[in-house]
């Protein structure tokens, strides 16, 4: 057996050694690159080489067309056009219209120029993709570069090429972001005064609330909660942020803030912070501060700034903020340190809680219908509820929308949206020989701040059919707020977890000190080990990217087969 080195190393396409699957009745084109003893050749096809045990006479550096017999055990191909139908300075157009004849098809222009790109390409292909791929693209009039390619892709991952699917596989590299689409989409609906248009307006509002992922209280209102709890080292990390002047002493904090609160002049502040506020003679001091709520990130700057000015603060809120990024790498005392962490782990999923960021994913998906036809056969089998698949699945409520009278751009979006959705369906799983590889992608809503969620699963089943999480890998692609363009690859052998993570920026390494303790804590609880958090810069790696996640891997091993 002879194995490819793998070329590509771009973190949108990370990828592992594929064997290659062949399926009986594909074509593709190969060069025999050397004769060996005992009619054993080197075969150089779709990319990859392979080793040959020869049953006709072939010629060293001859290009031929092979069509898959058998592809069980040891995979048998058929010679197309052996060196008896070849002769001396034959062209490129003169064996593609050989094989169109050997197919029984009728030879064309366009229909050999389309061959000739599949061939350019790389992809095995049938007879029947070849037909209903050539039917598809003329239909469409994409005899073009562009139609060619989506076909072979389609071909790679046996797709069925009809004019639907081709519509959806391209609706996933041709249009806007699914998010991007689901917005547009939720505006333009504003106005349309159906019943159905409001369903889908409402579901496509709850898949993009925060939800799980939403906004944690700001760390600064958490640390004055802290500081009126007396915890050890709380109130020096407020005086490392510049909140409040060395050797104020937590009375001195409460005094403070409680002439503050009562103070006329603060009221229009105090109301703001606490809506609903009154005094009624007694403040309770920890049970306010506690109640106190002002979101993380940019969209609690403004809130965070009238705390400011009612603690008498000299610093900004963005000043403040940006000593909160840099207190990870300052030199701090035991009990800072903890009560940093402390801060930090609130802020994360990492926390105990009864819903999981797996199960917040799981119920996009649903609400999606990546799965509506699957729960449409249960629900007519009598299982599962009419009300909740209408309903509660987006691919469901844009059918019947669909269906309904809309002005044509509203109706051109419903069927755009609903050709991406589609097209995430043929797309989510994948199998290659032993291996299954599913893909999918998910709005979701960190804070304020709205991005797409791309995973990728690869693995094997398990005795039971099951995916098997004790062998697996999963891929993240994530695009966020401020170390933007981000993937997270996650290798996992005998439920060892080794984390690694593309990035531009530099290394966080404090911070990744500080939260690896909670995230082993946290695998731990579900059975796994953390091993190591590796840090790579994309640009340091050595291809360039793709242009879609979807594209196809093809990073194979070699493998024996007989001619």
């Amino acid at each position: 057996m002879i194995h490819v080195q793998n070329q590509s190393t771009s973190v949108h396409s990370v990828k592992q050694a594929r064997t290659l699957s062949l399926s009986a009745g594909q074509l593709f084109q190969g060069r025999i690159t050397k004769i060996f003893p005992n009619n054993v050749a080197a075969l150089s096809a779709t990319g990859m080489q392979l080793t040959a045990r020869l049953e006709a006479a072939l010629t060293v550096g001859q290009r031929y067309w092979f069509e898959v017999k058998d592809a069980t055990g040891l995979p048998r191909l058929k010679v197309l056009d052996d060196n008896n139908m070849r002769r001396e300075g034959a062209s490129a157009n003169t064996a593609t219209e050989k094989l169109l004849q050997q197919l029984g098809l009728s030879p064309s222009k366009a229909m050999e120029s389309f061959v000739s790109q599949l061939t350019a390409l790389k992809t095995p292909f049938s007879k029947e993709a070849l037909l209903n791929g050539f039917q598809v693209l003329t239909e469409l009039n994409q005899l073009n570069e562009e139609g060619y390619q989506s076909i072979a892709k389609m071909s790679q991952k046996q797709l069925p090429i009809t004019k639907e699917s081709f519509l959806a596989y391209q609706s996933m590299a041709n249009q806007p972001s699914l998010t991007m689409q689901l917005i547009q989409l939720e505006t333009s609906l504003e106005n349309v005064h159906l019943g159905t248009a409001q369903d889908v307006k409402e579901l496509i509002g709850t898949m993009l609330k925060p939800g799980f992922f939403q906004t944690a209280n700001s760390p600064i209102a958490q640390l004055l909660s802290l500081v009126m709890n007396n915890e050890p080292g709380a109130m020096q990390l407020l005086v490392r942020l510049g909140i409040i002047q060395g050797g104020t002493s937590t009375q001195q904090l409460h005094e403070h803030m409680r002439q503050a609160l009562l103070n006329q002049g603060n009221q229009q502040v105090v109301d703001r912070l606490w809506p609903g506020f009154s005094n009624n003679g007694t403040l309770e001091m920890q049970s306010l501060v506690a109640k106190l709520q002002i979101p993380a990130g940019k969209e609690g700057m403004h809130k965070l700034d009238q705390l400011l000015t009612l603690l008498k603060t000299p610093a900004s809120a963005e000043e403040v903020q940006t000593k909160w990024l840099q207190l990870p790498t300052n030199t701090l005392g035991k009990e800072e340190r903890a009560i940093l962490q402390q801060v930090l782990e609130s802020a994360t999923s990492f926390s105990s809680s009864e819903k999981t960021a797996g199960s917040h994913l799981k119920s996009i998906l649903s609400m999606l219908g990546l799965q509506y036809e699957h729960d449409v056969t249960r629900f007519l089998q009598g299982d599962g509820e009419r009300e909740s698949i209408h309903s509660e699945r987006l691919k469901g409520l844009l059918l019947s929308l669909q269906q309904q009278d809309l002005p044509q751009t509203i109706k051109d979006q419903v069927n755009q949206t609903l050709l991406r959705i589609t097209g995430q369906q043929l797309l989510l799983q994948e199998q290659t020989g032993p291996f299954h590889h599913m893909l999918f992608q998910l709005p979701i809503a960190l804070g304020s701040y709205q991005t797409e969620l791309t995973m990728q699963w690869q693995g094997k089943k398990n005795e039971e059919g099951e995916l098997d999480p004790t062998f697996c890998r999963v891929l993240f692609y994530l695009t966020l707020e401020r170390l933007q363009e981000t993937v997270i690859d996650l290798q996992i052998q005998n439920r060892v977890v080794t984390v690694t993570v593309y990035n531009e920026e530099d290394k966080p390494h404090a911070l990744i000190d500080l939260l690896s303790p909670s995230l082993k804590r946290a695998l731990a609880k579900q059975d796994y080990q953390l091993s190591s958090i590796i840090w790579k810069k994309i640009s340091e790696q050595q291809e360039k990217r793709p242009a879609s996640v979807y594209q196809p891997r093809n990073s194979y091993q070699g493998v024996d087969i007989r001619i």
